[in-house]
């Protein structure tokens, strides 16, 4: 009995210190099992490039923290190209969904996958993860 006792004592000492190291880390804003950092400037809101059939081109990138932009303009009315790449096998962004478009894509690692639809003619079109945890916004400008 005192050896499973024992056993059960250091268990709990070495997951309390496995959360202690996890939570220090992310208190810091890092991962408790990152090597090496990369920082990548992220910004919040783009313009669309209108292609030259009148499309707008968008670009989009989603990771481990989220779409990048998370919000983007393009011209209300108009046809949009959004091209989406997942760029981290880490969160939850594995889909792309659009609630009000009644449209879902499955996001393959590093592969790019577009997304063709007309803008509103005002209002934006929200944009979620699969669990609806990750969002996103284009918005008719």
């Amino acid at each position: 009995m005192t050896a499973v006792r024992t056993f059960g004592i250091l268990t709990i000492l070495a997951f309390a210190s496995a959360c202690e190291r996890g939570a220090t880390a992310t208190a810091q804003g890092t991962h408790p099992t990152t090597t090496t950092a990369t920082t990548t400037d992220h910004s919040a809101h783009a313009t669309a490039a209108p292609g030259a059939t009148g499309t707008a081109d968008l670009q989009l990138t989603v990771d481990g923290t989220g779409y990048h932009p998370s919000s983007i303009s393009a011209p209300a009315g108009k046809p949009v190209r959004l091209t989406i790449t997942r760029t981290s096998d880490e969160g939850c962004g594995q889909q792309i969904v659009f609630p009000s478009l009644n449209i879902r894509r499955d996001l393959p690692l590093n592969q790019a996958v577009t997304v063709e639809f007309t803008m509103p003619a005002s209002g934006s079109v929200a944009f979620t993860c699969g669990m609806d945890m990750l969002r996103g916004s284009i918005v008719a400008g």
